[in-house]
């Protein structure tokens, strides 16, 4: 018997016995079709997972309340959208309720589950329907108007429940009088089709499914499962909308929205597996290929390696291709998420001149879009990295400074992976280890296959101490990014010199092709092999790269959990000559 707490998710279909009445097969049919179409899409946008079909009714698991909430707003928005359109008219009921769930005997039970049940009968035509606790959990982070209708004693539930409603209008011809209300998502809607939803802030990806060339009809479930998991996998990025169908093949569309399609195969060789994957930009070049070979031993264990190597791999190739896009054009002609991406470029950068102009280029992003998060996420990151690279400014200022950023980039999306990242390194530096692991632990929820994170996170284990944890994490990111940058190389070589491994932390030291304030770890690494002439050289490097270095100012900032480990790496600093 397995227990856990959860957000639990209660439907069902308004009136199914009575449509059944009517016309069974023709109610099973719309009801299998909303169930693939949209229920399936919307659960794995949000990282549900279905725990229990019966009959009309299903349950549901989210990690957060929010992920729940969003999810059941889409659902039931689109769903008034189809019910308007003259489709076979159909109404749900939501019910939200948090509380824990008891796995036994390929069953589930508990008190939660039976809670979200109930409140989902309470719950309109149509309508969400969520418990005080889920309502406590939001507060006021995604913008949305709620309707308190009292306790209500629910049957075979011994306490009353305050239940509240939630008040949603999606502005369809024909909704039901009771939504009164637009809800503002702190994420924009994925759907089957691309609508009003549109955000220029993020870019298209559509996820072909993948053809299965193996001559054996059997096989089609892998290439379907692979598309689906591939396809949930990059929908974790918050910076891609991912629509699981080939795209429209209108030349307007082609040419107004930019966008990219990924297109793969699977061919059985015998006993071994090829998975063949494709980047195609919106002119139609192919711009990544990758081709991935497996024993046919386990074929879940295949689908779990691909569903996070192909996410991990297309993320990187994106965004290089994005910022390239935004810099060929004129300045004059961007836009938010142009702005955003010309200031992570030049942020790439180490001179103080390319960091100034990202700063222009993020507030430029902010005055054109005040609800777009990520710009707020780069600023903060600007402040974090002074810190990092041992610059002269005050610690606590910039540590507040980079809070108020994330707190507002949290507000407008509280499923970004990269805002809770930057707050693990703010709880990090203010020495809250706890507070920093649960914030990188929260982000790889968000974004398993976001290598930058698992690299940043292989960086902050290293500096809690965890350090054959940090190179696992860091190898991990180097493994499922084959355009890895070099400081992933320095974050593992921290890990290694600190755990007493100089000659290992030097042979990942000597394949970075820009050390930059990487300099500060090689004349350490040499110091403590006796190379000390070539310490002294390293020393020197890193004094043109941040001529203010001070070993006094790293010593007291630097958030080294055990002291002893900062000692020796100290000692390396000063043996290589580099001032106090």
């Amino acid at each position: 018997m397995k227990q856990r707490l959860s957000v639990i998710m209660a439907s069902d279909v308004v009136g199914y016995s009575r449509l059944m009445g009517i016309d069974e097969k023709g109610t099973l049919s719309a009801l299998k079709l909303h169930r693939h179409e949209l229920w399936d899409v919307k659960i794995a946008l949000y990282q549900g997972h279905t725990i229990k079909l019966v009959g009309d009714g299903m349950l549901t698991e989210f990690q957060t309340a929010e992920e729940a909430v969003l999810c059941a707003i889409e659902i039931q928005s689109e769903m008034q959208k189809r019910n308007a359109r003259g489709d076979r008219r159909i109404e749900f009921r939501i019910g939200i309720n948090i509380g824990d769930l008891i796995f036994e005997d390929d069953d589930v039970y508990g008190d939660g589950v039976n809670v979200a049940a109930r409140i989902e009968n309470v719950a309109k035509p149509g309508g969400i329907a969520i418990s005080a606790s889920v309502r406590d959990t939001l507060g006021k982070r995604l913008g949305i108007r709620f309707e308190d209708v009292g306790e209500h004693a629910l049957k075979n539930i011994e306490r009353p429940i305050r239940i509240f409603n939630i008040i949603v209008d999606d502005g369809a011809e024909g909704a039901s009088p009771e939504f009164t209300a637009t809800p503002k998502p702190a994420v924009q809607s994925v759907g089957t089709r691309l609508g009003p939803e549109f955000s220029p802030n993020r870019t298209l990806l559509y996820v072909s499914k993948f053809s299965n060339l193996s001559g054996d009809p059997d096989q089609d479930y892998f290439a379907a499962g692979l598309t689906e998991d591939v396809a949930a996998g990059l929908a974790r990025f918050s910076r891609l909308i991912v629509v699981a169908q080939q795209p429209p093949s209108e030349q307007q569309h082609a040419e107004s929205i930019p966008h990219y399609v990924l297109e793969g195969s699977v061919r059985r060789l015998g006993n071994r597996v090829r998975v063949s994957a494709n980047l195609i930009n919106v002119s139609g070049e192919r711009i990544w290929a990758e081709k991935y070979d497996f024993d046919l031993i386990d074929i879940f264990h295949i689908q779990d390696e691909l569903s996070r190597s192909i996410p991990a791999a297309l993320s990187v190739k994106i965004e290089e291709a994005e910022r390239q896009r935004a810099l060929s054009k004129p300045v004059t002609s961007l836009k938010a998420y142009d702005l955003y991406l010309r200031g992570r470029h030049l942020h790439q950068g180490s001179s103080q001149e390319d960091v100034r102009l990202a700063r222009e280029m993020y507030l430029a992003a902010i005055a054109d879009d005040p609800e777009f998060p990520r710009p707020y996420i780069g600023l903060a990151w600007i402040e974090l990295r002074k810190l990092k690279w041992n610059e002269i400014v005050e610690i606590d200022t910039a540590l507040a400074t980079a809070s108020a950023l994330l707190s507002k980039a949290l507000k407008l999306n509280p499923i970004d992976a990269d805002t809770h990242w930057a707050l693990g390194v703010v709880h990090l530096w203010r020495g809250e280890a706890e507070r920093a692991v649960a914030c990188y632990e929260r982000a790889r929820e968000l974004a398993p296959s976001n290598c930058d994170l698992l690299a940043e996170y292989c960086d902050a284990l290293g500096y809690l101490g965890r350090l054959d944890d940090a190179v696992r994490m860091g190898e991990l990111a180097v493994r499922l990014n084959p355009s890895r940058p070099d400081w992933y190389l320095w974050d593992i070589a921290a890990a290694k010199f600190l755990s007493g491994k100089y000659l290992e932390a030097l042979s990942l030291l000597e394949k970075m092709a820009e050390l930059g304030p990487a300099y500060r770890l090689l004349a350490a690494t040499y110091a403590q092999l006796g190379r000390l002439e070539e310490a002294r050289q390293a020393a020197r490097e890193l004094l043109k790269v941040n001529p203010d270095f001070s070993i006094e100012r790293y010593s007291s900032r630097a958030p080294y959990l055990d002291k002893t480990l900062m000692a020796k790496y100290i000692e390396g600093l000063r043996l290589a000559g580099l001032p106090e």
